[in-house]
């Protein structure tokens, strides 16, 4: 961008050259960011006094004042209708809209991170020098010398903070850095009432409303009642191998949330929107109007009776009547996580969508484009989870676990093989895989012992359950969720019958897995 090469007054005598170094390009990428995707602004700090350049911050001010107006976009003639006539001869005096026209075509957003992070980097550098700092001055690490502003070039904002704040964690003052909460214990009246309210718990995904005999109906109600809901600002992850049924399971627990006045974004590198609108179909013919002659493989191939179509059309009727405009679908042909972030954060910002769906990490053997997959997968996670918490979002996503971990009976963390360190960020876990006949054998070793709870004199006793060998079952495990009791605390997983052919699963028992393999 024409960026002018003087400074804000003060600036070049304030600071060594060696600190403004590249501050006209670092800036003048960050702005034409903003002027071609204006949402942007919506997901930085910065304020203007971040700007250093004269026209850093002038077009910063410019742009910050259209956003505020409400626009999304830019043109010439929003420019020049809504700013006052000394900033749009200014504007006209720094090349006006060409030299922006310019800028917009030549700059890749998808970069936008990386860009930021230079400057917030450029601008602790700043702020460490205003203390007191002296990153010029060579010093002595563990017999290495090191000059901290040829090192910290080489690092992101966040490493450079983190490695100051390893420094100071070395002198053994016995502080953290990271305190978010100090605060005399006391159960006050206002602690009580948030307790009573029920403040801690998040959006049920138990039930999906009533079916047409008034019955409820029900999605995953003791699972709902074990993760106390889904909070927003959280991530919620479910893995599952191969065919395992992942992106079914998410269709059931989004019509409970949908239920619950949820408006929900699904974003898949997977599957197309004509599959996702099936599975919808076919769940609803099934779970609300009890109908289960039309199946997913005949809705697919167009197999549909006279009979069918009319439970179609009072289904089509239902959806538009109660959740038309609440469930958004969009396909991108690979893990782009740039893309990932720009249109969650579009459509939460633009649209209001307050629950993302992103179906599917995978978990892949080896290299990948020589960079390794797991730490991809980690790295995007944590990327994920940010999204949660700055938008207080739901956050779900599905993984596919690594094939080589299939025939593991009992499943906890280790089959997310190297990106284990993803189980960090979530605040739920659940894993899922199919069930093997011979777990369905009393007479087997590697039988589950199915059990339902009875409650019996206000006791809870545990009620043995024969499922039906002829049906198709799915185990889940509950790896992690922050109310404390996970499958591999208790030895228990959950046994979910599964019809593919409707999308349905369904809560039936719990089981005791046997730990080990099965080939």
């Amino acid at each position: 961008m024409a960026i002018d090469i003087e400074f804000i007054t003060g600036v070049k005598e304030k600071y060594p050259a060696s600190l403004l170094k590249g501050r006209i390009e670092i800036e003048g990428n960050v702005i034409s960011c903003f002027f071609k995707d204006m949402l942007l602004l919506d997901d930085t700090t910065f304020k203007k006094e971040d700007f250093v350049t004269k026209d850093g911050r002038f077009y910063f001010c410019m742009l910050e004042l259209l956003r505020k107006k409400g626009f999304y976009s830019l043109d010439e003639i929003t420019i020049l209708s809504n700013l006052k006539p000394e900033i749009v001869e200014r504007f006209e005096d720094m090349g006006g809209w060409e030299t922006i026209q310019h800028q917009i075509d030549i700059i890749n957003t998808q970069n936008f991170d990386i860009y930021v992070d230079i400057m917030y980097r450029e601008n602790i550098l700043l702020h460490m020098h205003d203390d007191g700092f002296n990153l010029l001055k060579t010093i002595d690490i563990n017999g290495k010398q090191i000059t901290p502003i040829a090192l910290f070039r080489k690092m992101s904002a966040e490493e450079v903070t983190d490695w100051y704040e390893a420094r100071l964690s070395s002198y053994g003052t016995g502080y953290s850095s990271k305190i978010i909460e100090e605060e005399e214990i006391d159960f006050d009246d206002e602690f009580i009432d948030s307790c009573s309210s029920g403040e801690e718990n998040g959006v049920p995904f138990d039930i999906a409303g009533y079916d047409k005999n008034g019955e409820e109906i029900n999605c995953f109600p003791f699972l709902s009642r074990q993760t106390m809901g889904l909070l927003e600002g959280t991530f919620t992850m479910m893995g599952g191998f191969s065919s395992a049924g992942k992106s079914t399971w998410w269709v059931t627990v989004i019509m409970a949330l949908l239920y619950y006045d949820r408006k929900v974004l699904i974003i898949s590198n997977e599957e197309n929107i004509k599959k996702f609108k099936i599975k919808f179909m076919v769940w609803l013919l099934g779970k609300r109007n009890r109908y289960f002659k039309l199946t997913k493989k005949k809705m697919g191939s167009g197999d549909i009776s006279k009979e069918s179509r009319e439970q179609l059309s009072d289904v089509q009727k239902f959806w538009r009547e109660n959740y038309k405009g609440k469930v958004k679908f969009i396909a991108i042909s690979d893990a782009d996580m740039s893309i990932v972030k720009k249109k969650i954060r579009e459509n939460v910002l633009r649209y209001g969508y307050d629950t993302v769906l992103y179906d599917t990490f995978k978990i892949q053997d080896g290299d990948f484009q020589g960079q390794r997959q797991d730490l991809s997968l980690v790295r995007d996670s944590r990327e994920l989870d940010k999204m949660a918490k700055k938008y207080g979002i739901i956050m779900l996503a599905s993984v596919q676990l690594a094939e080589y971990m299939k025939g593991k009976l009992f499943l906890d963390s280790s089959v997310l093989s190297n990106s284990k360190q993803i189980k960090e960020v979530l605040e739920n876990l659940f894993l899922m895989r199919t069930v093997y006949d011979e777990e369905l054998d009393e007479k087997s070793k590697y039988y589950c012992r199915p059990f339902r709870l009875k409650k019996v004199n206000d006791k809870w006793i545990e009620e043995e359950y024969k499922p039906d060998r002829n049906a198709v079952w799915r185990a889940l495990f509950v790896e992690k969720t922050r109310s404390g009791s996970n499958s591999s605390d208790t030895g228990v997983g959950y046994l979910l019958k599964f019809s593919g052919d409707h999308c349905i699963f369904r809560e039936v028992a719990q089981a005791r897995f046997k730990h080990g393999e099965i080939r």
